[in-house]
């Protein structure tokens, strides 16, 4: 009924058996996100009790953090997400469902090296501007994702970050961190000519040992 009324205030609602959502109104994409992750399920890795740690590239504001934490009892969760009004709604999304000791929040986008980038306004599709464009944009931080992930395995590595993953799949300690990773979960994004698109993406991921598996989410490949 919320959304059919087209309401200008945010809904806040329960999953059944789930965790607490808040859910902006239009032209915010969170009821769709909201579908893909809890109806169609599409960061679910299957049920493991062994699952201990997963890290978030690109964690918008909060819903994947919120389903692994419902999913996985015994896993933590670090989260990368540059949007500061991202990090706000995907604090308040840990505070309110108790996750705080089992979801740790890096305010920087994640990259292959720290430094500052330019960030395009545009909600979920938010991208590290690359060249000169009239939209609006916002200075934030880029740290070294593969220091801040540090040693270790990772259960599961979900990346969708508007095609800042190329330079990450790029990289060649790529190769090092894919040997500690179980499950990779990522979308890949064609957005300008330097992004290499999906059989790129397919190539080198096998190349790094993963069995590739694609799939879809709004309406593009993952």
């Amino acid at each position: 009924l919320w959304k059919l009324t087209k309401s200008t205030k945010p809904f806040r609602c329960q999953i059944r058996n789930g965790p607490v959502l808040s859910l902006r109104p239009v032209p915010a994409p969170d009821w769709n996100t909201a579908v893909e992750i809890f109806l169609l399920r599409i960061y679910d890795a299957g049920k493991d009790a062994h699952v201990r740690k997963i890290v978030d590239l690109g964690g918008n504001i909060g819903y994947s953090c919120l389903f692994w934490c419902s999913t996985y009892p015994n896993a933590e969760v670090l989260v990368f997400e540059p949007h500061p009004v991202h990090c706000d709604l995907l604090d308040w999304h840990v505070r309110e469902n108790r996750f705080q000791d089992r979801v740790h929040l890096v305010r920087a986008g994640a990259a292959p090296r720290p430094g500052t980038a330019t960030l395009t306004d545009d909600g979920v599709g938010s991208s590290v501007v690359r060249r000169s464009e009239s939209v609006a944009s916002l200075q934030v931080e880029m740290v070294d994702v593969f220091a801040s992930i540090g040693c270790g395995p990772v259960d599961i590595l979900k990346m969708d970050i508007e095609g800042a993953e190329y330079p990450i799949l790029q990289d060649p300690r790529f190769d090092e961190l894919a040997g500690r990773i179980r499950c990779l979960i990522m979308e890949w994004h064609v957005y300008e000519p330097s992004h290499l698109g999906p059989e790129w993406c397919r190539e080198r991921l096998e190349k790094a040992g993963f069995d590739v598996q694609m799939g879809l989410a709004r309406g593009r490949q993952y």
